[in-house]
């Protein structure tokens, strides 16, 4: 758990206040653009833009506060994508960056000075974790929930 990079984080969301408006497409758009192999593979590419970006916002904000629910929903990314292709830890750190970036491009001189950063931590230790997830199993299996 961090707490200093989960309030960084959430004094940085309430900065996009109303610059928020279209992002997630904005956010899929660019990432097809650099990586246009996917893009056949997204069916509801409306539905999924939404969801990617709320899900990867949630997860981080989840990783900072220590959640127990982060390596479930990890897993599950990893399961629900490997429907749809190979998609390795470097996606993943793509999409968290593009993510980060854009937040801040969107937020200009209102984005909290070391926010990218501590966006970027947790990303990056999610990254490591669908890493190692891949690693260890090839194909994500579920995890039993915590008693």
């Amino acid at each position: 758990m961090n707490t200093d990079d989960q309030n960084l984080m959430e004094a940085s969301l309430l900065t996009l206040a109303d610059r928020d408006h279209g992002m997630p497409q904005e956010l899929f758009e660019k990432f097809i653009a650099d990586h246009p192999q996917y893009a056949p593979l997204f069916l509801n590419p409306e539905a999924a833009r939404d969801r990617m970006t709320r899900e990867t916002l949630e997860v981080m904000l989840g990783q900072a506060a220590g959640e127990w629910w982060v390596d479930h929903t990890v897993v599950n990314f990893i399961d629900l994508h490997k429907n749809y292709a190979d998609f390795s830890p470097q996606d993943y750190a793509a999409w968290f960056a593009l993510v980060i970036n854009t937040m801040a491009a969107r937020a200009g001189d209102s984005w909290p000075e070391k926010a990218s950063a501590a966006w970027q931590r947790q990303a990056d230790m999610l990254v490591e974790k669908v890493a190692a997830t891949e690693a260890v199993t090839g194909t994500a299996q579920q995890q039993p929930l915590p008693s």
